[in-house]
């Protein structure tokens, strides 16, 4: 099967963390912070328009068997008015987040996960997997804004039930190369 990750700039937030403005964010003693980028990309800005996500599921849908796209919690209704009925909502935690000038902080964040069909029993895949993800210790993974853990990687993976033998799987935004990296070590296994 064609399986996807997409982890796309979150919409409101691309040209903060992939644009070529220089932009930061307010710590809690009132000071900006930089904020440390994963990469320039000059059409950043695209990706700050809902259409441009709205497509990307279309993408997804037309070309892939099943598929899992990252998004912070704001972004969830944009998100399900355009997947289809069947998508998962899965949530990954993170209890050791950075500090940022918003109130309430945000631990969280969505995955909406469309299982293949002939995955979505618990005798179709290898083994059970939970929606909810929590990882700590930010230290040992974080790299810049958006980098994902590789304990992230395994468990959409998982969710989706991927097969090493029998799947592909695209990373559509391979940024830091957290999630492709690990797609190569999980074929080691």
């Amino acid at each position: 099967m064609r399986l996807a990750i997409a982890d796309p700039p979150y919409l409101g937030r691309a040209e903060m963390l992939y644009g070529a403005r220089d932009v930061g964010h307010m710590n809690r003693g009132g000071h900006i912070n930089r904020v440390h980028k994963a990469d320039c990309h000059p059409d950043a800005a695209i990706w700050d328009d809902p259409a441009t996500h709205a497509a990307l599921v279309g993408r997804l849908r037309a070309d892939y068997d099943g598929w899992a796209i990252a998004m912070t919690p704001d972004c969830v209704r944009h998100y399900l008015a355009w997947v289809p009925e069947r998508t998962r909502i899965a949530v990954w935690h993170d209890p050791h987040v950075m500090p940022t000038g918003s109130h309430p902080r945000r631990r969280w964040e969505a995955v909406l996960v469309y299982v293949p069909d002939g995955r979505r029993r618990v005798v179709d895949v290898p083994h059970a997997v939970g929606d909810v993800l929590t990882v700590g210790n930010r230290s040992r993974w974080s790299g810049f804004a958006g980098t994902k853990p590789p304990q992230w990687t395994r468990w959409v993976l998982d969710m989706l039930g991927y097969r090493e033998h029998d799947d592909t799987v695209d990373d559509l935004f391979p940024g830091s190369g957290a999630v492709t990296g690990e797609l190569a070590q999980r074929r080691l296994w």
